[in-house]
This record gives structure tokens, C-alpha cells and sequence, in this order.
């Protein structure tokens, strides 16, 4: 992924350089982001109300309202496309996000901590790590604007939450062998990655800066 990345990476940072975050694109990462926020705050709705213990509960009910308060702030700072392809090709996107993560699998039946729990914070963990847009942009470029200001916000909101899942995933016993949950791990990363680069490549589809 990492030379993928980097090649996306290069073309993006001369082309958002050379004409700045256009409404296309803010868009198309804003569309993005809430849609990887509707999966986690969805699945973290119906747990609001299942027994668990004290500790994690409190720190998914935090995760739960901050991922709707960073999908809102997103949306307010958008200056929004008047091209309606790009809410066709968004569409399609977010599709592709939910049916390679399962995400519907975690909307169906209680959860409990076990195997398909775990699958959920992997799956979590990788949303909130993988998908990093701060890092595509010329790092030059000033964040005065109110949507890299949002954009940053939610990133670094991202890196507080993931370090507490970090802790749910090594602490959590879902009656799996280390090598089992290291690969749960990876699968959900690989996944996450995929629609990641494919959000890249729909940014400055035209290619004007190369």
C-alpha cells in the first residue's frame, strides 16, 4: 500500500498545490469520512444500550458521540459540489466501503465479545487509522481554511480514539489465538486500505497537475 500511497501522494500534493481543495473534492473526502463515521457511530448506537462492562462502555459511548459531532462538523465546513456525478461516484464509493468492511453484518443480532466483536474493532481501528487526507496535501499549505481546519480536527480526534482501541483489541479475550486476532487485524487494514486509495485516485480526476 505504502507505494501506492506514495504515488498518489505526489499527484495529489502538486495538483490540490497548484489549485487548492476544489468543491469536487471537498466533497468527495467529506462524503468519505461520514460515511466511514455512519458505520462506527451505527454500530456503537446499539451498544449504547447493551449490558458491558464499565470502562468500555464509557469510552465507546465517547467514541460514539464524537464520531457524530466530527461527521457534522465535516459537513458544516464543506463547500459543497453543484456536480451531481460527484454524489454518483461518492455513492458508489461509500457502496464499495461498506460491502468490503461487512459493515452490515455489525448492524444485525446482539453483540457480544467474541470473534465477530473483535472483527468490529479491527474493522474500527483501521477506519479511523488508515484514512489520513492531512498527509496528501502539500505540506506548504496553509489549513486556514474552514474545511482543512475541520479536516485536521477530525484527524486528530482520530489519533486520540485509536489509542484506546488499541487497548479494547489487547485486552478484549474473544477466545481467539494471538495469530488469529493479529490476522483479523490485517484482513480489516487491507480492506480499509483499498477503498482509501480508491477515494485518492476519484481526487483531481482530471489531471491537470499531473
Amino acid at each position: 500500500m505504502q507505494s501506492a500511497f506514495d504515488r498518489h501522494r505526489r499527484r495529489l500534493q502538486a495538483c490540490f498545490g497548484a489549485q487548492g481543495v476544489g468543491p469536487d473534492d471537498q466533497s468527495r473526502i467529506t462524503l468519505f469520512i461520514q460515511s466511514l463515521k455512519a458505520i462506527n457511530a451505527g454500530v456503537l448506537a446499539r451498544l449504547e444500550l447493551q449490558p458491558m462492562d464499565w470502562a468500555p462502555w464509557k469510552f465507546l459511548h465517547t467514541q460514539y458521540y464524537r464520531e457524530l459531532e466530527m461527521s457534522t462538523l465535516m459537513g458544516r465546513a464543506t463547500t459543497w459540489s453543484t456536480n451531481p456525478l460527484v454524489y454518483v461516484e461518492a455513492g458508489n464509493l461509500n457502496l464499495g466501503l461498506w460491502n468490503r468492511t461487512r459493515a452490515w453484518d455489525y448492524l444485525q443480532g446482539p453483540l457480544a465479545p467474541d470473534a465477530r466483536f473483535y472483527r468490529y474493532l479491527a474493522m474500527s481501528h483501521a477506519l479511523l487509522s488508515v484514512v489520513r487526507l492531512i498527509p496528501v496535501l502539500p505540506p506548504s499549505m496553509p489549513l486556514d481554511t474552514p474545511f482543512l481546519q475541520a479536516l485536521h480536527d477530525v484527524e486528530e480526534e482520530n489519533g486520540r480514539q485509536i489509542q484506546l482501541q488499541i487497548r479494547l483489541l489487547k485486552e478484549l479475550d474473544p477466545g481467539l489465538e494471538r495469530q488469529e486476532r493479529e490476522a483479523l487485524v490485517e484482513e480489516e487494514r487491507e480492506q480499509v486500505e483499498a477503498c482509501y486509495l480508491e477515494l485518492l485516485e476519484s481526487l483531481c480526476p482530471d489531471g491537470s497537475a499531473g
